[in-house]
């Protein structure tokens, strides 16, 4: 016969044990009826003021004279940022030249720096930032339209992407030669692996290029972006290198840029891959992109300055911190996607609730309803990221927000059924214990 111990322990165990039961992972579908294709996630929003510096000084007993400045903006770049920027500086207004690739400057000229004088510019941006995770199917990629503007111009060689190399063609095809030519996901992602381990880090004085890289087996940031675009390209995968800031931390000084890459495909558009930093198919909140592909008014820096006259010292500092969106105020639409993405992360932490709760097992009806709510959110805000719209990121917002008021809705229910459970549990036991007494008086009775 169980003991009275023995039956509370167990039905303790049972309580336990059911919101542990594990959730098959890929239950979880990508896509909507409703909505479409979840292609990324959009999540940990993020509002930073990014302050680029850029000082100028004529150490000299001449002028520096006839001097021009290239300063790369960082863009508007879909699932990546929005951006606004304020620029000054201490003489003279910019114009602003945009080239063939999009990449568009802040050009100073006519800049006059007089003997022991500063020429100072200053560009502050705030910018609402996510951090994005594609979630590629191979099976939904297309093949390329290979007589596309964006394959054309991303699948030639250029300046420091070789990609017409003997070596490097050779290389690239030995890379992918046992996965099957349609799954360009899985291609990109074995020359990924190759460039992560094959290449060591170490910084350069200056561009080596993709040839250098392979022929010499290190490089930073530049050669391993460089890298990966020319194998991809040598294979017929679109790629393009991109370059702007790159920050460890919310709070940050630096005096360096920094360059990754992009890959395409069909369906799903340009997928972030940052190899010197190991990540494939996402990027931080923390990466702002400036230039894409090769600038034509300047080379990969974060300014180019040319002068006359007298020598000057020139340097650069970019500074980051963690900023409130009222910073951008007058920018209705960044406003609202981060309203939707933030209301998104909470539906998110409240299904996460519910889930170990074992509401899944408990209601699995209403729990599949909360989860595809929650899709329907995530490809809401996806959608409204893509196309700017500032209604979809309503919609985006109501949906999480239905998503989380029905996920604590079903976690009280859970907490219901288990303190239920509780209270028969604390009846039984209390049964169990009257009775064992009941018969052990009953045992020395005479």
């Amino acid at each position: 016969m169980l003991s009275a111990r023995k039956v509370s322990a167990l039905l303790v165990c049972v309580l336990l044990l059911v919101p542990a039961i594990p959730v098959v992972e890929n239950a979880f579908p990508l896509i909507n009826e409703a909505e479409g294709v979840l292609k990324y996630e959009a999540y940990r929003v993020h509002v930073a003021e990014i302050t680029h510096t850029i000082s100028i000084r004529n150490p000299g007993k001449a002028g520096t004279t006839r001097a021009e400045l290239w300063v790369p903006l960082i863009r508007n770049v879909t699932a990546r940022h929005l951006v606004v920027a304020n620029i000054s500086s201490s003489s003279g207004t910019p114009e602003f030249l945009e080239d063939s690739s999009g990449n568009l400057y802040a050009h100073w000229t006519q800049i006059v720096i007089p003997s022991g004088q500063t020429f100072v510019a200053e560009i502050r941006y705030h910018a609402l930032s996510f951090a994005v995770q594609f979630r590629v199917n191979s099976s939904l990629s297309k093949p390329y339209n290979t007589e596309s503007s964006v394959y054309e111009k991303y699948t030639q060689p250029e300046k420091f992407i070789e990609s017409d190399d003997e070596l490097i063609v050779s290389t690239a095809k030995n890379i992918v030669a046992e996965i099957d030519e349609d799954d360009y996901h899985a291609r990109a992602q074995a020359i990924y692996e190759f460039v992560v381990n094959y290449l060591t880090y170490r910084l350069q004085p200056k561009e080596q290029g993709a040839l250098w890289a392979l022929e010499n087996k290190e490089g930073d940031c530049s050669e391993y972006s460089y890298l990966f675009v020319a194998l991809c390209r040598a294979v017929g995968i679109p790629a393009r290198v991109q370059a702007g800031f790159a920050f460890s931390g919310y709070t940050e000084e630096t005096e360096n840029g920094h360059m990754w890459a992009e890959y395409y495909l069909e369906e799903y558009g340009w997928i972030p891959v940052d190899a010197s930093w190991k990540l494939f198919d996402k990027l931080d909140n923390r990466h702002f992109a400036a230039l894409q592909s090769i600038p034509e008014y300047t080379e990969f820096v974060n300014y180019e300055f040319k002068y006359g006259g007298n020598t000057p010292i020139d340097n650069q500092k970019v500074k980051t911190r963690t900023a409130s969106i009222s910073s951008m105020e007058n920018f209705t639409l960044a406003e609202k996607l981060f309203r939707a993405a933030s209301k998104v992360e909470e539906a998110e932490a409240a299904l996460f609730v519910a889930k170990i709760m074992g509401t899944w097992l408990l209601f699995p009806s209403d729990y599949r309803k909360v989860e595809n709510a929650f899709l329907e959110s995530q490809i809401l805000l996806q959608n409204a990221i893509d196309s700017w719209s500032e209604q979809l990121a309503e919609n985006a917002y109501q949906k999480a927000n239905e998503c989380e008021e029905n996920a604590g809705r079903i976690a009280l229910g859970a907490f219901a059924v288990y303190s239920a459970a509780f209270l028969v549990l604390i009846i039984i036991i209390v049964v169990l214990i009257l009775k064992s007494k009941v018969m052990r008086r009953e045992a020395v009775s005479p």
